[in-house]
């Protein structure tokens, strides 16, 4: 019996079968295809994890406090500094303004923070329920362990702030690089999470250590370079740790790495991972059993076993066929948002196949589908992944061999499928001629941002205030604000370009009838993540789809035609940064939240980069959605 099969039968005998009569609404789902050449290009092919490194100049220290009954509780913290010149200092807290602090150099003298070439920087954190930081900027500190000395503002309580960082970015160059090893986060999986510093001129690592936040508590795991926590070989310079079997849901893991510099001096820097664990939910038996559907499409119907209740899935593949001197060719890539098909006690995942692909490939069969992979539509990990899936020789539809050459609409979108079962939603059945401009806001919003005098009727604002939402969920969330509209194209900021995107390459919508310039436009939006959505306690929790490895996963869904439908820009500021805190941990350019390099959106239409403008309210610019000039172009170049 082969490994696969094995495992399919152990899932089995634990019982883990499938669950019947669970009530579905219907939604319509499109059968996306892409051509060969975003296959070829890698543009629809899952990122190698190492692709996936969170990089970070800062360290970061959680604070941990002691109670003093004369101080109140406080912290000493020593801080490694590998390079002489600028040294920021800064403690992130719930009242970070009214702590007292105390500084000693390498040699142990006090630091006059008043007098001695050092600026005071107070700043609140945008929607961070309280959350501020107190920061001093010294321009001339030595290389050296430091001693920090803190104490919280209130003195008076028994217990201790609930949470507390201290901040720290030098003048040295050194990078750490941490990443988890394996996209497939599954609770039955062992997970790694490695990191190293990116350049040996720089320095080298000692020592590390991974502190992880997980539903069954926090745990340390100190790093080791000995070869056998997926760190590569012993003494490479790359450190791991693994985390126990067990981890499950949301996990946030801050992995520091301490050693020398090239010069002898200490050094130390820290980056912030977040990332799910789930449980599996399917499994290929490797079977693909095919059925003509129409004139045009051929069924794919891959056999699978699924685990507890069934659940929306995400199931991709590579469509290979032959060409005329028998080499494999690629023909198209295949994607579909499902419900496991049920017939005679066996389930299988279909896919559809227009079989105008095999002319425009200059193809025929056999068939091979490779890099199959099915993924939680949320958190996009892979339940499985299998390499090569042969399809068996059979009757293709009479349309197969036309000599098509012209790829069409209804080829990428599948459009004129039947519906498929994705669960609760509102159904879509406008009655009039409804032409629309949807304006929507981003993650975490407050209410509505839009100016109102900016856009022109026909319009509707789509409110979701303070809500934490995948890219799946807010899709479908838009698509029910629209649902009496017949057509309507987007103005998004942040997280709403790629929850439009997302709408527009996965379901039917009345954005597949809009007519007009520009189908999705947006401001800020973090195409390739932030490192910012790896902190979830500043805002309403951390975002997996906008972290940096989410987002080159979901990314990794989107083929160039819908990409091709998106106008995108970017913005920074003028003077003073957007945010203090925000500017530690994030690469100029930046708007405050979105890098400019994380913004871009490759194969989208690029509106360029301006300056004086920040992410939202409550920066040192004006927010980027308040841009009256180019809200009114928006406007008129929208599609509705």
């Amino acid at each position: 019996m082969s490994n696969r099969m094995f495992a399919i039968a152990a899932w089995v005998l634990l019982g883990l079968g499938l669950a019947r009569g669970q009530d579905r609404s219907v939604i319509l789902a499109k059968q996306v295809a892409a051509p060969p050449a975003d296959i070829t290009s890698g543009l629809v092919r899952l990122p190698q994890a190492a692709e996936t490194a969170m990089r970070s100049r800062v360290l970061v220290v959680p604070l941990e406090l002691a109670w003093d009954a004369r101080l109140g509780w406080t912290s000493t913290v020593r801080v490694r500094v590998d390079a002489p010149g600028a040294l920021t200092l800064a403690v992130l807290a719930r009242g970070a303004e009214r702590w007292t602090w105390s500084v000693q150099d390498p040699v142990g003298n006090p630091v006059d923070l008043e007098t001695r070439a050092a600026r005071s920087v107070e700043d609140d954190l945008p929607d961070a329920s309280g959350w501020s930081l107190d920061a001093w900027e010294l321009t001339a500190a030595q290389a050296g362990t430091w001693s920090v000395h803190l104490r919280a503002a209130d003195r008076r309580s028994s217990s201790p702030p609930p949470e507390a960082y201290l901040v720290v970015r030098t003048s040295g160059r050194a990078v750490i690089a941490a990443h988890v090893t394996t996209l497939q986060t599954l609770s039955e999986v062992e997970i790694g999470v490695v990191a190293r510093f990116e350049r040996t001129d720089t320095g080298s690592a000692r020592s590390g250590e991974a502190i992880v936040e997980h539903a069954g508590g926090i745990l340390r795991l100190a790093l080791a370079d000995d070869g056998r926590h997926q760190d590569g070989a012993a003494d490479d310079g790359l450190f791991g740790a693994l985390l126990p079997r067990g981890t499950y849901g949301p996990v946030r893991a801050r992995i520091a790495l301490r050693g020398t510099t090239t010069e002898g001096a200490p050094l130390e820097r820290s980056v912030q991972l977040a990332f799910p664990v789930i449980d599996r939910r399917a499994l290929l038996d490797g079977t693909v059993e095919t059925s003509v559907v129409d004139e045009r499409r051929l069924r794919l119907r891959l056999g699978a076993v699924v685990l507890n209740s069934p659940q929306k899935l995400h199931v991709s593949a590579e469509v290979w066929g032959t060409d005329a001197s028998g080499e494999l060719v690629p023909v198209c890539w295949l994607s579909r948002m499902l419900w496991p098909d049920s017939e005679n006690a066996e389930t299988s995942l279909s896919l559809f196949l227009d079989t105008a692909w095999l002319d425009v490939a200059d193809a025929s069969a056999p068939l091979v589908l490779r890099r199959v992979r099915v993924q939680d539509p949320d958190t996009h990990v892979p339940h499985d992944l299998t390499d090569w899936m042969p399809v068996p020789p059979g009757d293709l539809p009479p349309a197969a061999d036309l000599g098509a050459r012209e790829i069409t609409r209804d080829m990428l979108m599948g459009i004129g499928l039947a519906t498929i079962q994705t669960g609760p939603h509102t159904p879509v059945s406008p009655t009039l001629l409804t032409p629309t401009l949807l304006l929507v806001h981003g993650y975490c919003s407050g209410g509505s941002i839009w100016p109102a005098a900016d856009f022109t009727q026909p319009k509707l604002e789509f409110l979701d205030p303070d809500a934490n939402r995948t890219h799946d969920q807010f899709a479908l969330l838009l698509r029910a604000a629209t649902a009496a509209r017949s057509s309507f194209g987007v103005v998004g900021h942040s997280q709403g370009g790629p929850a439009a995107l997302h709408l527009y390459t996965y379901y039917a919508s009345g954005l597949d009838h809009a007519t007009g310039p520009r189908l999705i436009q947006s401001v800020g939006s973090p195409y390739q993540g932030t490192p910012l959505a790896s902190w979830g306690g500043f805002a309403c929790g951390t975002n997996n789809d906008m972290t940096p490895a989410g987002s080159a996963t979901w990314l990794a869904g989107i083929p160039s035609w819908a990409r091709a439908e998106v106008w995108f820009l970017t913005t920074s500021n003028v003077g003073s940064a957007c945010n203090f805190f925000t500017n530690l941990l994030l690469s100029d350019p930046e708007d405050g939240t979105t890098e400019m390099f994380r913004g871009q959106l490759p194969g989208a239409n690029n509106l360029g980069h301006v300056t004086g403008w920040c992410h939202t309210t409550g920066m040192s610019n004006p927010a980027q959605y308040t841009d009256h000039a180019r809200n009114a172009e928006r406007n008129v170049q929208a599609a509705r």
